[in-house]
């Protein structure tokens, strides 16, 4: 989340995770306190049980993108050594294109001009692996290595077209490495998990002055900038089964953040051409079975700030389950997270930027309220529940104090409740699953002014066929992706924003040759062609209106991969 917040969940190469889990409850003393309502863990490969293994794979798009991968497994004894690779390739339109505006007609507010083709030019180059060895006292060491490097291209707006027509171009290079070492190990009841990984992240761009009629670059109209992270994160877990009905678990974190280059900087100090904290993290948890069909766990988090005070944050978790078809879990978990060194120190001004941090930034603290209900039938019918309600004071966002310039700043309190209903029902070869959210935010942004609020709804459906006669499977997916929030302050005054809703809907088509040795999909993403929603807004109190377009997806899209697994 170096850029905006959000994971770039793109640059994970899906071809090497195992799996994934969604952990619900209070997670946050374990976890840290973005897991306050619970955890997504993607589980990545560990285990061969072939001697050789080697698996390639290609997928094609209609819309330019092409992604392709390739893994080499060998496994004797105790030791496993597996490499992976692969590169990606968006570059759907000529450079020609790429540069024009279109004017779009917003109503009563006029129109803008924002980019025809929104989405630029990309390549993505990714290599990984992984050394496992098993000791001979069921130990197990872990080393795990991954490289992945991302290129953009920004093609600029033709400028001056009667005289000398020149465009501003940036390219931007990004590159993350991820280094880690793992060892686990159990003795009779108390096992041990130690863990140390560093995470270095390095993004640079270029500014470069491209003249149109010659087809050059102006050697003299070039600038560029370098901002760099490097994070260091310790772990260690010892858990202990004390009987048949008490368990504990006692760990601490250790981990240091350090960032560096021209948008990064701690101002504070005159000395400095760097900024850094440090966070050192004791917790404990501690759950209790002694009671019929009742597991009950409370855990403790002390977090150590080089730069804010500490803070103990407790949770609560209750598990009830008063047969094999029914499971209730109640949970409570206080979270508390410091500001991040790109909110504190980022000074990010330039012709089409002026965003800024704050160092006189308060951390967030949260409390996450949960209540969870399953219900199982085997083997046909799974039904869950969940019931959430999250108070955040002090939360960090991104405002905008003057026209085009923002600033991170404290919101004074954000809260949001809802509710999620899943259910996934089999008969025979089909397979029905639905989700929804529908939940309720509410914020108090300055306290002169009234609270702004709203809702919020998703959906997810899809309808699985294995028709087992032919080896083909089906699969249908639909998506609704509600209305979502967007506020802020203008001119002292709270401004709310609406990105509009949309649906997606893709379909896919399996099937496997040669002892499924090698896998066939063909299948269409997008079929409503969905490529952009309307953002309405305005003050509060005032008559809404259209102020612009959200880009959403580069169009409908058909593709076709492959995968060949030789063993």
């Amino acid at each position: 989340g170096r850029l905006d917040g959000n994971l770039d969940l793109s640059q994970i190469n899906l071809n090497t995770i195992e799996r994934i889990e969604i952990v619900e409850g209070a997670l946050s003393n374990i976890y840290g306190s973005n897991a306050a309502g619970g955890v997504i863990n993607l589980i990545t490969k560990k285990n061969q049980v072939d001697k050789w293994k080697v698996e390639l794979g290609s997928q094609l798009e209609s819309v330019g993108q092409q992604n392709y991968n390739a893994s080499v497994g060998y496994s004797h004894n105790d030791l496993i050594v597996s490499l992976q690779g692969r590169y990606f390739d968006y570059d759907q339109y000529a450079t020609d294109s790429l540069r024009l505006l279109e004017d779009i007609d917003i109503g009563e507010n006029g129109t803008i001009s924002q980019p025809k083709y929104p989405f630029n030019p990309k390549t993505q180059m990714g290599l990984g692996g992984f050394v496992r060895y098993n000791t001979e006292d069921k130990g197990t060491f872990l080393f795990k290595m991954d490289h992945n490097q991302e290129d953009v291209t920004d093609y600029g707006v033709i400028k001056r077209p009667q005289f000398n027509p020149y465009a501003d171009d940036r390219f931007y290079k990004t590159v993350r490495t991820d280094y880690s070492v793992n060892y686990k190990n159990e003795w009779g009841r108390t096992f041990i998990d130690l863990t140390a990984a560093i995470n270095r992240y390095q993004r640079s761009y270029d500014d470069k002055r491209f003249y149109i009629e010659s087809l050059a670059f102006d050697s003299l109209l070039q600038r560029s900038d370098t901002t760099s992270f490097t994070t260091y994160f310790n772990r260690a877990i010892l858990s202990h089964q004390v009987n048949d009905h008490f368990r504990t678990i006692a760990g601490v974190n250790y981990s240091v953040e350090q960032g560096s280059g021209g948008r990064i900087m701690d101002r504070t100090r005159a000395d400095s051409t760097a900024a850094q904290f440090t966070e050192i993290a004791p917790f404990v948890e501690m759950t209790y079975k002694g009671i019929k069909h009742l597991d009950l766990t409370a855990s403790g988090r002390y977090l150590i700030h080089s730069i804010y005070d500490a803070r103990l944050t407790p949770s609560l978790l209750m598990k009830y389950s008063p047969g094999k078809d029914w499971v209730f879990r109640l949970g409570y978990a206080q979270g508390y997270r410091s500001p991040s060194l790109k909110e504190l120190y980022l000074e990010f001004v330039d012709i089409n930027h002026n965003i800024s941090g704050a160092t006189d930034l308060s951390p967030e603290l949260s409390h996450d309220f949960q209540l969870t209900v399953d219900y199982t039938a085997p083997p046909s019918l799974e039904l869950s529940l969940n019931l959430y309600h999250t108070i955040i004071t002090d939360r960090i966002g991104l405002i905008e104090y003057e026209t085009l310039k923002f600033q991170y700043a404290n919101i004074d309190e954000y809260k949001v409740m809802g509710i999620q209903p899943e259910v996934s029902f089999s008969y025979k070869d089909v397979t029905l699953h639905s989700s929804a959210s529908l939940s309720y935010w509410s914020t108090d942004i300055n306290a002169d002014t009234a609270p702004s609020y709203g809702e919020v709804f998703d959906m997810n459906n899809s309808i699985e066929y294995n028709y087992k006669r032919a080896g083909l499977k089906f699969l249908l997916n639909h998506r609704h992706i509600g209305q979502q929030p967007s506020y802020g302050l203008v001119n002292d005054a709270v401004q709310v924003n609406t990105v509009d809703a949309y649906d997606y809907l893709d379909f896919s088509a399996n099937k496997s040759f040669f002892n499924n040795r090698l896998h066939l999909t063909l299948g269409v993403r997008n079929i409503f062609n969905v490529t952009h929603t309307p953002i309405t807004g305005g003050p509060v109190g005032a008559q809404p209106g259209v102020t612009g377009r959200n880009p959403v997806s580069i169009g409908r899209s058909g593709y076709v991969s492959v995968n060949y697994y030789l063993k």
